[in-house]
C-alpha cells in the first residue's frame, strides 16, 4: 500500500460519515473503511524525523460535537462487552465498550493525521503509526469486532 493509498484509507473514513445512506449501508461502509486503516496499518514504516515540520496546534473537533454525529449518524450502535484483557487467559476481566466512543476516538485521531498531512507527510504517517500503536488502534480492533457480530 502506497502513502497515498493510506492517505485514501484514511479519508475513507470520513467519506462514510458524509455519505448519503441509509443507516444499514452506512453500517457496511463503515465497516469496510475500518478494514482499509486495519490493513494500511501495516503499510506504515517511518522513524520520527525530529526535523520534519510539524504544525505547532493541530485543531480538532470538540469531542463531544463528533460524538453526537456520529451518534446520529449511527443510531444502532452504542455499548457493547469487551474482554479487558485477552492476553490474560486466568481470570476473565469483562468490560463494556462504546462503540460511539470508539468511532469517535479513532476519526479525531486520523482527523490530526490528515491535518499533519497537509503540512509533512512523514510527520502525518509517524503520528498514525504511532498513534495506531498507543490508541486508536484499540478502539478500531474492537469495533471492528463488534460490527461484525452485528452484521452477522
Amino acid at each position: 500500500m502506497t502513502r497515498n493509498e493510506i492517505r485514501e484509507a484514511i479519508q475513507s473514513l470520513f467519506a462514510v460519515f458524509d455519505a448519503e445512506v441509509d443507516t444499514p449501508t452506512r453500517e457496511r461502509d463503515l465497516r469496510r473503511a475500518l478494514d482499509r486503516l486495519a490493513m494500511a496499518s501495516h503499510f506504515v514504516d517511518v522513524e520520527f524525523d525530529p526535523s520534519a515540520p510539524s504544525p505547532d496546534d493541530v485543531p480538532s473537533t470538540p469531542y463531544k460535537e463528533l460524538s453526537q454525529r456520529l451518534g446520529q449518524l449511527f443510531p444502532g450502535l452504542g455499548y457493547y462487552s469487551v474482554s479487558l484483557d485477552s492476553t490474560d487467559l486466568g481470570e476473565e476481566k469483562p468490560g463494556i465498550g462504546d462503540a460511539i466512543d470508539d468511532l469517535t476516538d479513532i476519526a479525531r485521531d486520523l482527523q490530526e493525521v490528515l491535518l499533519r498531512w497537509e503540512t509533512s507527510e512523514v510527520d502525518a504517517l509517524w503520528h498514525f503509526q504511532f498513534n495506531f500503536g498507543a490508541h486508536w488502534g484499540q478502539h478500531l480492533r474492537a469495533l471492528q469486532l463488534h460490527l461484525h457480530e452485528r452484521a452477522y
